[in-house]
């Protein structure tokens, strides 16, 4: 139901689900190198280097992303009239898209022309947000349509957003890397003295309860969904995700990223092709992360703004083969600006028994081919259980894995009715005796029993 409100549904009347059980979803591609700036983080290793690996490694791709979702609590009830739930989630996404010409041209040694005067533009947001939400959905049974609403109501606790943009220049004879825009942020940050006595504002958490519980960026949002079966076997669905913005109002901390890096004459040659004026490298020192730290001249910007979060479209088809058997396929599309991510995929589903579910399949994460999803449902009477992955060879054959991606939760049944009743017997084949209440120490009856005494009895 997190992909699609219409899908909200519940095998008890009550469910129930805290923090940490409730459910996580963790997605990144890049594996290799996230996975290798972690360790060195936190081995005690933090220095430039670390990040231009990062950079090199993002400017190699057209995008990159980064997600983790985290159930707080989760209830669903359930009625004649439908489906309710409340959520609490905590979410954290980081996309960007660093490939193009002048990045390439400045990163990467490999790449040695570019056209002078040739504009690219450097997407990126990362977002940290909570989100309170309810959510409706009309009874399942035999209907052929289904439609789900869920109303959200974002607390934003931190954002960055690059409206930058970057050019080689020809200025005089003389060629610099030019860059311009504005950087959108809401951190907290802490002031230090320099010893001019000037004062840096420097990014930095310094009290967490302020920051997790910080309610000054409100936002608001909706999800849509529906299903409807085509024939009893066929069913199609689709769903819009996250159609909403964060207004942001404290720790405002926006910048003007306007910045040069002059390149070296020596190190370039130039030479025109149908009006175009191309520079080419004649040396690797023409290299942008030689200075990574001390290119920007950053200029505070201290207004409100709002940034659109992540729009995420949904679009399904369900064919029942048999009973324990279904095939899907699901293309999944992330609307942001510049910064569009489309992943498709084949689902097979299969009911083991009625208390093991598994799905895999095969599935493209934008332009990562190696991807088999792996998930299990465990069905229990207290509840249910999930593991799954979006790539099980990210942990089989890392090599040869571009993204990675773990989810697991568990949900809980609250207000089961008890079974009062013994199994059938031999004596008592069609009927089912009632277990009896007692009174611990002296076996009395607490409760009286019913009228209709068991076969045999006076």
């Amino acid at each position: 139901s997190g992909y699609n409100p219409a899908f909200l549904t519940s095998d008890a009347q009550f469910t129930f689900s805290i923090f940490p059980l409730a459910g996580t979803n963790i997605g990144f591609n890049n594996q290799n190198e996230i996975q290798s700036l972690m360790s060195k983080l936190l081995s005690g290793v933090n220095n430039d280097d670390e990040y231009i690996d990062i950079v090199k490694s993002m400017v190699g791709r057209p995008t990159f992303n980064q997600r983790l979702e985290s159930e707080l609590l989760t209830f669903t009830y359930r009625s004649h009239l439908g489906f309710l739930n409340f959520r609490i989630v905590e979410n954290v996404a980081f996309s960007a898209s660093v490939k193009g010409p002048v990045s390439e041209f400045m990163i990467l040694p490999e790449t040695k022309s570019v056209v002078v005067d040739e504009v690219q533009n450097i997407p990126a947001q990362i977002v940290h947000y909570r989100e309170y939400s309810l959510a409706y959905s009309t009874p399942q049974g035999n209907r052929k349509l289904s439609a789900g609403i869920r109303a959200k109501f974002y607390f934003g606790k931190s954002v960055f957003s690059s409206e930058i943009s970057g050019a080689i220049r020809n200025q005089d004879g003389s060629y610099a890397l030019r860059t311009l825009g504005k950087g959108y942020i809401s951190l907290p940050e802490s002031t230090t003295v320099n010893s001019d006595g000037t004062t840096t504002g420097v990014p930095g958490i310094t009290s967490i309860g302020s920051y997790i519980l910080n309610s000054g960026n409100p936002g608001i949002g909706v999800d849509l969904g529906f299903k409807y079966k085509i024939t009893p076997k066929l069913a199609a669905s689709l769903s819009v995700i996250d159609l909403g913005k964060i207004s942001w109002k404290t720790n405002l901390n926006s910048k003007i990223f306007d910045g040069e890096y002059n390149i070296k004459d020596t190190s370039i040659t130039h030479r025109f092709e149908k009006e175009n004026e191309i520079i080419t490298k004649t040396s690797d020192s023409v290299s942008f992360t030689n200075s990574f730290s001390n290119v920007f001249n950053l200029t505070y910007v201290k207004s409100r703004f709002s940034t659109p979060l992540p729009v995420t479209v949904y679009a399904g088809l369900n064919f029942q083969i048999k009973p324990t058997i279904m095939i899907s396929l699901v293309d999944r599309f992330i609307r942001l600006k510049d910064m569009n991510h489309n992943t498709f995929s084949v689902y097979a589903k299969f009911d083991i028994s009625k208390k093991l579910t598994v799905n895999t399949g095969y599935s493209i994460i934008g332009n990562a081919y190696n991807n088999i999803p792996l998930a299990i449902q465990l069905n229990r009477d207290f509840g249910q259980v999930y593991l799954g992955t979006d790539n099980l060879l990210a942990f089989v054959v890392p090599s040869v894995s571009e993204f990675s991606g773990l989810t697991f939760g568990t949900c809980f049944y609250l207000f089961r009715k008890r079974d009062l009743y013994d199994l059938p017997t031999e004596i008592v084949p069609f009927h089912k005796p009632k277990k009896v209440k007692k009174v611990r120490n002296s076996g009395r009856i607490l409760k009286e029993t019913t009228d209709f005494g068991y076969p045999g009895q006076n």
